[in-house]
Protein backbone atom coordinates (compact mmCIF):
# COMPACT_ATOMS: atom_id res chain seq x y z
CA UNK A 1 0.00 0.00 0.00
CA UNK A 2 1.36 3.73 -0.69
CA UNK A 3 0.38 6.77 1.26
CA UNK A 4 -0.28 9.73 -0.53
CA UNK A 5 3.31 11.09 0.14
CA UNK A 6 4.58 7.88 -1.32
CA UNK A 7 2.36 8.24 -4.25
CA UNK A 8 3.26 11.40 -4.86
CA UNK A 9 7.14 11.03 -4.65
CA UNK A 10 6.97 7.75 -6.81
CA UNK A 11 4.66 8.95 -9.16
CA UNK A 12 5.27 12.50 -9.72
CA UNK A 13 1.86 14.04 -9.15
CA UNK A 14 1.79 16.47 -6.45
CA UNK A 15 0.20 15.48 -3.26
CA UNK A 16 -2.38 18.63 -4.24
CA UNK A 17 -3.40 17.14 -7.50
CA UNK A 18 -3.84 13.92 -5.98
CA UNK A 19 -6.41 15.66 -3.50
CA UNK A 20 -7.91 17.21 -6.33
CA UNK A 21 -8.33 13.65 -8.12
CA UNK A 22 -9.81 12.41 -5.21
CA UNK A 23 -12.09 15.02 -4.66
CA UNK A 24 -13.59 14.54 -7.80
CA UNK A 25 -13.75 11.05 -7.68
CA UNK A 26 -10.79 10.25 -10.25
CA UNK A 27 -8.60 8.19 -8.16
CA UNK A 28 -9.55 7.61 -4.80
CA UNK A 29 -7.47 5.47 -2.24
CA UNK A 30 -8.60 1.64 -1.27
CA UNK A 31 -8.69 2.50 2.47
CA UNK A 32 -7.62 4.53 5.19
CA UNK A 33 -5.21 4.02 8.34
CA UNK A 34 -6.75 4.29 11.81
CA UNK A 35 -5.64 7.59 11.96
CA UNK A 36 -7.60 8.88 9.10
CA UNK A 37 -4.21 8.91 6.16
CA UNK A 38 -4.95 7.48 2.94
CA UNK A 39 -3.72 4.15 1.53
CA UNK A 40 -3.37 3.41 -2.20
CA UNK A 41 -3.12 -0.26 -3.71
CA UNK A 42 -1.20 -1.82 -6.53
CA UNK A 43 -4.71 -0.97 -8.81
CA UNK A 44 -4.87 2.62 -7.36
CA UNK A 45 -1.34 3.24 -8.71
CA UNK A 46 -2.06 1.52 -12.39
CA UNK A 47 -5.45 3.63 -12.30
CA UNK A 48 -3.47 6.68 -11.68
CA UNK A 49 -0.97 5.67 -14.37
CA UNK A 50 -4.08 5.77 -16.88
CA UNK A 51 -5.15 8.61 -16.03
CA UNK A 52 -1.49 10.14 -16.85
CA UNK A 53 -1.66 8.74 -20.12
CA UNK A 54 -4.73 9.69 -21.02
CA UNK A 55 -3.73 13.20 -20.22
CA UNK A 56 -0.81 13.37 -22.00
CA UNK A 57 -2.91 12.29 -24.81
CA UNK A 58 -5.25 15.26 -24.67
CA UNK A 59 -8.43 13.79 -23.14
CA UNK A 60 -9.75 16.16 -20.27
CA UNK A 61 -10.06 15.18 -16.95
CA UNK A 62 -14.06 14.74 -17.31
CA UNK A 63 -13.74 12.82 -20.65
CA UNK A 64 -10.67 10.37 -18.74
CA UNK A 65 -13.31 9.86 -15.89
CA UNK A 66 -15.92 8.43 -18.70
CA UNK A 67 -13.43 6.07 -20.15
CA UNK A 68 -12.67 4.76 -16.89
CA UNK A 69 -16.01 4.31 -15.82
CA UNK A 70 -17.26 2.77 -19.23
CA UNK A 71 -16.03 -1.09 -18.43
CA UNK A 72 -16.55 -1.84 -22.53
CA UNK A 73 -14.08 1.12 -23.40
CA UNK A 74 -10.59 -0.50 -24.62
CA UNK A 75 -7.29 1.24 -25.31
CA UNK A 76 -7.79 1.15 -29.07
CA UNK A 77 -10.95 2.80 -28.67
CA UNK A 78 -9.81 5.46 -26.29
CA UNK A 79 -6.87 6.19 -28.71
CA UNK A 80 -8.96 6.33 -31.68
CA UNK A 81 -11.42 8.75 -30.17
CA UNK A 82 -8.36 11.17 -29.45
CA UNK A 83 -7.18 11.15 -32.69
CA UNK A 84 -10.15 11.90 -34.58
CA UNK A 85 -10.20 14.79 -31.92
CA UNK A 86 -6.66 15.45 -32.80
CA UNK A 87 -7.68 15.55 -36.77
CA UNK A 88 -10.67 17.96 -36.04
CA UNK A 89 -8.49 20.24 -34.18
CA UNK A 90 -5.73 20.25 -36.73
CA UNK A 91 -8.22 21.50 -39.55
CA UNK A 92 -9.51 24.50 -36.44
CA UNK A 93 -6.14 25.68 -36.69
CA UNK A 94 -5.25 25.13 -40.26
CA UNK A 95 -8.00 26.87 -41.26
CA UNK A 96 -7.10 29.74 -38.27
CA UNK A 97 -3.74 30.03 -39.96
CA UNK A 98 -5.01 30.30 -43.22
CA UNK A 99 -7.61 33.03 -41.79
CA UNK A 100 -4.54 34.67 -39.90
CA UNK A 101 -2.28 35.24 -42.79
CA UNK A 102 -5.06 36.07 -45.46
CA UNK A 103 -6.10 39.27 -42.64
CA UNK A 104 -2.44 40.21 -42.28
CA UNK A 105 -1.89 39.88 -46.26
CA UNK A 106 -5.04 42.13 -46.54
CA UNK A 107 -3.75 44.78 -44.00
CA UNK A 108 -0.38 44.67 -46.26
CA UNK A 109 -2.39 45.13 -49.52
CA UNK A 110 -4.44 47.96 -48.35
CA UNK A 111 -2.41 49.73 -46.00
CA UNK A 112 -5.11 49.69 -43.07
CA UNK A 113 -7.40 47.67 -41.51
CA UNK A 114 -10.46 47.15 -43.76
CA UNK A 115 -13.10 45.28 -41.93
CA UNK A 116 -15.30 44.08 -44.98
CA UNK A 117 -12.04 42.72 -46.39
CA UNK A 118 -11.44 41.15 -43.15
CA UNK A 119 -14.75 39.79 -42.24
CA UNK A 120 -14.70 38.57 -45.67
CA UNK A 121 -11.92 36.69 -45.62
CA UNK A 122 -12.61 34.80 -42.44
CA UNK A 123 -15.64 33.54 -43.59
CA UNK A 124 -14.31 32.98 -46.99
CA UNK A 125 -11.87 30.25 -45.04
CA UNK A 126 -14.68 29.09 -42.30
CA UNK A 127 -16.61 27.88 -45.33
CA UNK A 128 -16.60 24.82 -47.11
CA UNK A 129 -14.52 25.08 -50.34
CA UNK A 130 -17.37 24.04 -52.22
CA UNK A 131 -19.68 26.87 -51.51
CA UNK A 132 -17.15 29.41 -51.21
CA UNK A 133 -16.49 28.79 -55.21
CA UNK A 134 -20.25 27.96 -55.79
CA UNK A 135 -20.32 31.77 -57.58
CA UNK A 136 -17.30 30.34 -59.85
CA UNK A 137 -19.08 27.11 -60.83
CA UNK A 138 -19.87 28.87 -64.08
CA UNK A 139 -16.24 29.57 -64.96
CA UNK A 140 -13.65 27.55 -63.52
CA UNK A 141 -13.63 23.59 -63.35
CA UNK A 142 -13.66 21.18 -60.72
CA UNK A 143 -9.96 20.82 -61.11
CA UNK A 144 -9.57 24.63 -61.87
CA UNK A 145 -11.55 26.04 -58.45
CA UNK A 146 -9.33 23.62 -56.70
CA UNK A 147 -5.92 24.75 -57.91
CA UNK A 148 -7.29 28.19 -57.21
CA UNK A 149 -8.15 27.30 -53.34
CA UNK A 150 -4.52 25.98 -53.26
CA UNK A 151 -2.96 28.91 -54.08
CA UNK A 152 -3.29 30.86 -51.05
CA UNK A 153 -0.89 32.63 -48.98
CA UNK A 154 0.13 29.48 -46.82
CA UNK A 155 1.58 27.76 -49.94
CA UNK A 156 3.61 31.13 -51.37
CA UNK A 157 6.63 32.35 -50.90
CA UNK A 158 7.78 35.18 -49.32
CA UNK A 159 9.26 36.68 -52.24
CA UNK A 160 6.32 35.52 -54.32
CA UNK A 161 3.90 37.31 -51.31
CA UNK A 162 6.21 40.36 -51.59
CA UNK A 163 6.13 40.51 -55.50
CA UNK A 164 2.59 40.06 -55.91
CA UNK A 165 1.41 42.98 -53.07
CA UNK A 166 3.69 45.02 -55.02
CA UNK A 167 2.41 44.64 -58.72
CA UNK A 168 -1.28 44.84 -56.97
CA UNK A 169 0.19 48.05 -55.35
CA UNK A 170 1.53 49.72 -58.78
CA UNK A 171 -1.27 48.91 -60.20
CA UNK A 172 -3.56 50.63 -57.85
CA UNK A 173 -1.49 53.97 -57.89
CA UNK A 174 -1.44 53.96 -61.26
CA UNK A 175 -5.39 53.34 -62.07
CA UNK A 176 -5.42 56.94 -63.65
CA UNK A 177 -2.83 56.30 -66.71
CA UNK A 178 -3.38 56.27 -70.47
CA UNK A 179 -4.51 52.93 -70.71
CA UNK A 180 -2.10 53.05 -74.30
CA UNK A 181 0.62 54.39 -72.36
CA UNK A 182 4.03 52.37 -71.78
CA UNK A 183 4.07 52.81 -68.24
CA UNK A 184 -0.11 51.18 -68.05
CA UNK A 185 1.41 48.58 -70.81
CA UNK A 186 4.08 47.36 -67.93
CA UNK A 187 2.46 47.64 -64.91
CA UNK A 188 -0.32 44.94 -66.48
CA UNK A 189 2.48 42.98 -68.39
CA UNK A 190 4.20 42.61 -64.61
CA UNK A 191 0.61 41.37 -63.18
CA UNK A 192 0.50 38.45 -66.32
CA UNK A 193 3.65 37.26 -65.79
CA UNK A 194 3.24 37.06 -61.44
CA UNK A 195 -0.12 35.32 -62.34
CA UNK A 196 1.83 32.73 -64.76
CA UNK A 197 4.58 32.38 -62.38
CA UNK A 198 1.76 31.71 -59.73
CA UNK A 199 -0.44 29.52 -61.40
CA UNK A 200 1.88 28.05 -64.47
CA UNK A 201 1.52 28.49 -68.35
CA UNK A 202 -1.57 26.65 -68.68
CA UNK A 203 -3.44 29.02 -71.00
CA UNK A 204 -6.86 27.50 -70.31
CA UNK A 205 -7.01 27.79 -66.72
CA UNK A 206 -5.76 31.70 -67.25
CA UNK A 207 -8.34 32.15 -69.59
CA UNK A 208 -11.03 30.74 -67.12
CA UNK A 209 -9.76 32.25 -64.62
CA UNK A 210 -9.50 35.76 -66.84
CA UNK A 211 -13.35 35.13 -67.28
CA UNK A 212 -14.38 34.98 -63.75
CA UNK A 213 -12.46 37.87 -63.02
CA UNK A 214 -14.72 39.65 -65.13
CA UNK A 215 -18.04 38.87 -64.59
CA UNK A 216 -17.12 38.67 -60.49
CA UNK A 217 -15.30 41.83 -60.12
CA UNK A 218 -16.21 41.53 -56.30
CA UNK A 219 -15.55 38.20 -55.51
CA UNK A 220 -13.20 38.06 -52.88
CA UNK A 221 -11.41 34.49 -54.16
CA UNK A 222 -9.25 36.94 -56.12
CA UNK A 223 -8.44 39.27 -53.52
CA UNK A 224 -6.35 41.30 -54.19
CA UNK A 225 -8.18 41.82 -57.14
CA UNK A 226 -10.88 44.52 -57.01
CA UNK A 227 -13.15 46.12 -59.43
CA UNK A 228 -10.95 49.08 -60.00
CA UNK A 229 -7.69 46.66 -60.91
CA UNK A 230 -9.67 44.41 -63.68
CA UNK A 231 -11.30 47.45 -64.88
CA UNK A 232 -7.53 48.76 -65.49
CA UNK A 233 -6.20 45.78 -66.83
CA UNK A 234 -9.63 45.52 -68.96
CA UNK A 235 -9.02 49.06 -70.53
CA UNK A 236 -4.84 48.00 -70.75
CA UNK A 237 -6.27 44.89 -72.79
CA UNK A 238 -7.92 46.87 -74.88
CA UNK A 239 -5.91 49.74 -76.30
CA UNK A 240 -3.27 46.74 -76.71
CA UNK A 241 -5.82 45.26 -79.13
CA UNK A 242 -6.51 48.59 -80.66
CA UNK A 243 -2.82 49.14 -81.22
CA UNK A 244 -2.60 45.61 -82.89
CA UNK A 245 -5.33 46.28 -85.30
CA UNK A 246 -4.01 49.92 -85.95
CA UNK A 247 -0.72 47.87 -86.91
CA UNK A 248 -2.14 46.01 -89.64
Amino acid sequence: MYTIGKLSKNSGVTVRTLDYYGEIGLIEPTSKTEGGYRLYSEDDVMRLERVLALKYMGFSLEQIKEILEDSTSTWQESIQQQLELIKKEQERLETLEKSLLGVSYAIEIEGEINWQIIFSIIKMYQQHPEETLNPYADYLNSQEMKRVMDMNVKNMSEEAIKKWINVIHDMKDNLDLDPASEKAQRLVEDWSNQVESMFGNDEELLLDMWGALQNLKEGIVFYPMNKEVIQFIERVFMAKEEELKNDT
